[in-house]
């Protein structure tokens, strides 16, 4: 798959970056899409994380933010279909490629958020989402306290 940066890929970037001014939104996607994968990652590897994106305790209403809101609704489809097509889910071994994950949070923040909500499987998928994820959000939290 080839992506190509257009204007629109840019504005998109902007936003989430003026949206969260001060936190390396890619990281905290990064570190939170480990729940759909096959292996995961551990707890030295939050720490990890947290250290190189410089993460902070006054940062955390902003994780929880981008975790409910963009995270959690963007993996939404995902949990939902999960159950359903387990023996065929294509769950990615160890992370997602940082091209893939960057494509798909550039296509999260160019449309408007209420659009995102119009499929009903992300509706019916956003708390199995919750579920899934919230073990990591729980221990990027930790990571980030025991680094401060």
């Amino acid at each position: 798959m080839v992506w190509c940066t257009t204007t629109s890929d840019n504005r998109a970037m902007q936003h989430a970056q003026n949206h969260h001014q001060t936190l390396d939104t890619y990281q905290v996607w990064d570190a939170i899409s480990y729940a759909w994968t096959e292996i995961g990652l551990d707890k030295d590897e939050f720490k990890t994380i947290a250290q190189k994106a410089g993460l902070k305790p006054e940062h955390l209403p902003q994780i929880d933010r981008i975790f409910f809101k963009d995270i959690c609704a963007s993996f939404a489809v995902d949990s939902f279909l999960i159950f359903p097509l387990m023996l065929w889910m294509l769950m990615p071994d160890y992370g997602y490629n940082e091209e893939y994950l960057r494509k798909r949070m550039q296509d999260w923040y160019t449309k408007p958020y209420w659009r995102h909500f119009l499929n009903p499987l992300r509706v019916l998928g956003y708390p199995v989402a919750v579920w899934f994820a919230w073990g990591y959000r729980a221990k990027l939290r930790k990571a980030i306290g025991e680094a401060a």
